[in-house]
């Protein structure tokens, strides 16, 4: 119950202008970021363009990052054809990775520091470093050890009429390996990321506490 009140009072945020607006400027930039990337090794890069999405998902929730996610596929799919034919289980993976930030970072809290009350402010930023370590692994868990394989495997079967399930097993442990040593990598950037933004969203448009129904639907 407690989600479904989360995925609503998600979606009215499209109500609000505002919303529109920062969302396809995050679109935007999430476009733009896809191009950067950091080469570690050959197989191990750095990708920037995940804090977008998770952005859209801490600042309005799971249905409109969800949307952003199909949107910045099919965008990217058009404006870069040449990375091989459309298919729409890669746009699912990527929507259902934008909506799991939304469902764990929606409402994100920035504590403010209290000398006065160190011992309670370090109890919160570590609650919502926690929900920021959450939602990263629930992405990598997901999206990519369960949903990208699979879709790997769907697309052989679909393009040449047979099962061939060998070489995405052969490759797991590697792609396992990868996974394993990103993901604190995103999470140290998540957490460098999202607080300050949220800070300054908040200052710029006055919302310096969350609203009222966030202990009724919050995930931490």
């Amino acid at each position: 119950m407690a989600i479904f009140k989360m995925f609503k009072r998600s979606a009215l945020e499209l109500k609000s202008l505002r919303c529109i607006t920062v969302t396809a400027m995050l679109i935007a930039l999430d476009l733009a970021l896809k191009s950067v990337t950091i080469n570690l090794t050959e197989d191990l890069k750095i990708s920037f363009a995940f804090l977008a999405l998770a952005t859209i998902g801490m600042l309005f929730g799971p249905t409109v990052s969800l949307m952003a996610g199909v949107i910045t596929d099919l965008i990217g799919f058009f404006t870069a054809p040449q990375m091989g034919a459309f298919n729409p289980m890669y746009t699912i993976i990527e929507a259902t990775g934008a909506m799991l930030y939304g469902l764990f970072l929606y409402n994100l809290r920035y504590a403010k520091v209290d000398l006065r009350n160190i011992k309670n402010n370090t109890k919160d930023v570590l609650k919502q470093v926690i929900r920021i370590v959450l939602a990263k692994v629930s992405v990598v868990i997901v999206c990519n050890l369960i949903m990208t394989p699979l879709a790997n495997i769907l697309t052989k079967f679909f393009t040449f009429g047979t099962w061939i399930v060998e070489p995405t097993l052969l490759a797991y442990p590697a792609r396992l390996l990868k996974n394993a040593i990103q993901c604190p990598v995103d999470c140290l950037l998540l957490t460098l990321v999202l607080f300050p933004v949220m800070m300054a969203y908040r200052s710029v448009f006055k919302q310096s506490t969350p609203v009222k129904s966030d202990k009724t639907v919050s995930t931490h």
